[in-house]
């Protein structure tokens, strides 16, 4: 495929776009052959689902085949989608589970790629084995990849408390067209003009050639070439909202790398572990909404306490004060010396009792005052800003000075956006040249869960890489039906001339057979194992057995039970069907209970019809449920085993007890056969004889 308008569902706006995300046509191309669905749906307007769909239809077109060649029938689909649903849930992450519908069953023609993605997947496998060896691997990297989603973009509000300030007209408009969208640029043509910007806002960051200019103690300013200024440098939220909006994804990501890094899988081969302990330093210290995290920085930490507890601190301290003068004026009594006395004779009385009573009010404020400092955590230069809090004037009610309470306000307001400031802007500088690094182990992740869950499912359901041949055939020993839960009996089964390494205990080598038995013995769930088992190999996924030895074919049909006896339209209908075991095409035929459709009679005839054709094929094979065997096998002449799962009778409950292994050229007894013996060994005299004259019926 050579351009990217050939792939379905891709349009000219659609093609666009993804050129423009990825800098030229065979970058896209060359997103889609490595079936990267992450760089895809982060194109704009893309997204995951359909990124999804978009490489589902790239694959389609580029293999000339597409699942509906091989799954021809309503039941070859539904054991495929069930087969999906099931590793699905061994997946924690969205993207794993949307990912994993780009993989289907493929086509003898496509052997040298099955075997491609059954290398990655024991390549898959051997990574699990090498976590589940560590103590909780499994279970801590999926609580890892849970938090993994891929990288958004976050929309960054425009910084209102600091100015871009330009000294001419060409600085002005370079820096309006770097900056405009994140902060506030303005041109000053006067120092009055700089003057002012320091008093509108915050934190202003002005040009060089203005550096000199008279300006307020109180001016928060920064002096830079504004030509080679760099956005971490005055907007440093720029470069941090990327990692504050994805901060979960991406600690996520890293933890998976911590847990998967040494277990020398494909996985985050490229990215160097330096890079991740780097990032994962600097995120600790990042909250969600992109400031500076509590318990990250001790003087952003003591700063915020003490605006926290200030109005409180203040309220206590000028409530204990006021007490203890008021306690002191009740309880206290004068002292006077000689010249005291004197002094009181000559009128001076109100002096002296002042005098008593401030040493006493200052030593108390002074207190206080150091009470303040030591409960907020003041530095000594913002202790200094409480000079003055309580009046030095003896009052009544000791109270605060609420301006002097501002002012240090004010001050630590300003201490704190500076200190965060500078660790923002230390973060942002080192965040800058990890993007890549974070993106790159967000993506690998959700890459990573995908061949995670199909490992864990293949380990946890014991399932086993079959060994593929070109000629027609399936061997499975003890395989499992994957939709069955609880005690499972594992069942054998085999057809063709392939090579086992067990027991064929009465096999003959036909590539066709009628499997007979009792109701509930296990006939259905046979035919979903080794559909399951065909479907799963054509994937290049490992199958639900110990040992598979399965022969490629092309197409996959299964044809379930049909609802009763059909009126003339939907019996042509069926026929019609059918017609397809006439072709020579490399073919797998299952069918359940196809005698239903008509009277037993003709039914039979028109099954042994359909097996000679199909066993004239010698690059197909095929198994139909039955309880016809013997009817069907006296209406043809096919080279068609028999085989038959066998009740070996009814315990007391008239529960079957069954084997569910089929026996080889063996014809199965049914249920009313089973039953009918179980009476003839209950019953005696009339009844017995009655009981016998129907069993014999069955011989």
């Amino acid at each position: 495929m050579s351009e990217i308008r050939e792939i379905p569902g891709i349009g000219e706006k659609t093609a666009m776009r993804l050129i423009k995300h990825f800098g030229s046509e065979d970058a896209v191309l060359d997103a889609f052959q490595r079936h990267d669905v992450a760089a895809i749906a982060g194109a704009p307007g893309v997204g995951q689902k359909n990124a999804v769909t978009l490489i589902q239809g790239f694959i389609f077109r580029d293999e000339n085949f597409s699942p509906d060649d091989f799954l021809k029938t309503k039941e070859a689909w539904r054991v495929y989608t069930g087969l999906l649903d099931i590793i699905r849930s061994y997946a924690s992450t969205p993207y794993a589970k949307d990912k994993l519908n780009i993989y289907f069953p493929l086509p003898s023609s496509k052997k040298e790629k099955i075997m491609s993605v059954m290398s990655g997947v024991s390549k898959a496998c051997l990574m699990v084995n090498g976590i589940a060896a560590v103590e909780n691997g499994i279970v801590d990297l999926k609580k890892a990849l849970k938090g993994v989603r891929p990288i958004k973009g976050t929309p960054l509000k425009k910084v209102r408390d600091r100015v871009l300030v330009a000294a001419d007209h060409d600085e002005y408009e370079k820096a309006l067209a770097g900056f405009r969208h994140a902060i506030d640029v303005i041109l000053a043509g006067s120092p009055r003009e700089l003057a002012d910007a320091t008093a509108a806002y915050h934190h202003v960051t002005a040009s060089m050639k203005l550096e000199g200019v008279d300006l307020p103690y109180s001016a928060n300013i920064t002096y830079a070439d504004l030509e080679a200024l760099e956005a971490w440098e005055v907007v440093p939220e720029l470069e941090i909202t990327l990692f504050s909006g994805n901060l979960t994804s991406i600690t996520s990501a890293a933890y998976a790398y911590d847990l998967v890094i040494d277990t020398k899988s494909r996985f985050f081969s490229s990215i160097k572990r330096s890079d991740v302990s780097r990032l994962e330093t600097i995120l600790d210290g990042l909250a969600d909404d992109g400031g500076v995290r509590t318990g990250f920085d001790p003087d952003v930490d003591r700063i915020q306490s003490a605006l926290e507890q200030l109005d409180g601190t203040i309220k206590s301290a000028e409530k204990n004060a006021d007490t203890r003068f008021k306690e002191y004026l009740n309880s206290s009594t004068v002292t006077l010396t000689g010249k005291d006395l004197l002094d009181a004779i000559g009128g001076e009385v109100r002096d002296l009792l002042d005098r008593e009573m401030a040493e006493h009010y200052r030593q108390i404020i002074k207190e206080s005052v150091l009470v303040i400092i030591e409960d907020l955590d003041l530095n000594p230069k913002e202790g200094l800003y409480l000079d003055g809090l309580f009046s030095d004037d003896i009052v009544t009610t000791i109270q605060a000075d609420m301006e002097i309470v501002e002012q240090l306000r004010q001050y630590l307001h300003a201490e704190l956006a500076n200190r965060n400031m500078k660790i923002l802007k230390e973060t942002a500088r080192s965040l800058s040249e990890l993007k890549d690094t974070a993106r790159q182990l967000v993506s690998e992740a959700m890459e990573l869960d995908m061949w995670f869950a199909i490992g864990l499912f293949a380990m946890d359901r014991g399932l086993v890489t079959p060994q593929i041949v070109d000629e027609a055939g399936i061997d499975i020993k003890s395989g499992i039906n994957l939709f069955l839960s609880g005690n499972v009996e594992p069942v054998n089964y085999s057809l063709g001339d392939t090579k086992r390494n067990y027991d064929r205990d009465g096999y003959s080598p036909e590539q066709v057979a009628v499997l007979s038995g009792v109701n509930s013995g296990g006939k259905t769930s046979t035919l979903d194992l080794i559909t399951q088992t065909m479907i799963l190999s054509h994937m290049g996924f490992p199958v639900p057995a110990e040992a598979a030895v399965v022969g490629l074919v092309d197409e996959m049909y299964y044809f379930g039970k049909s609802g009763g006896t059909m009126d003339a339209g939907a019996f042509e209908s069926t026929i019609r069907e059918f017609s397809v075991v006439s072709g020579t095409g490399k073919m797998a035929v299952l069918v359940d209970e196809l005698e239903s459709i008509t009277e037993p009679g003709a039914s039979a005839r028109i099954i042994g019809g359909i097996l000679e054709s199909l066993a004239r094929n010698p690059r197909a094979i095929g198994v139909f449920v039955s309880h016809l065997a013997e009817n069907i096998m006296e209406h043809t002449s096919a080279p068609v085993r028999v085989d038959g799962i066998e009740a070996r009778g009814l315990d007391k409950n008239l529960n079957l007890i069954v084997d569910r292994n089929p026996r080889y050229n063996y014809v199965a007894k049914s249920t009313p056969e089973l039953i009918v013996e179980r009476l003839v060994r209950q019953a005696d005299g009339v009844k017995g004889d009655f009981y016998q004259h129907l069993l014999d019926k069955f011989q």
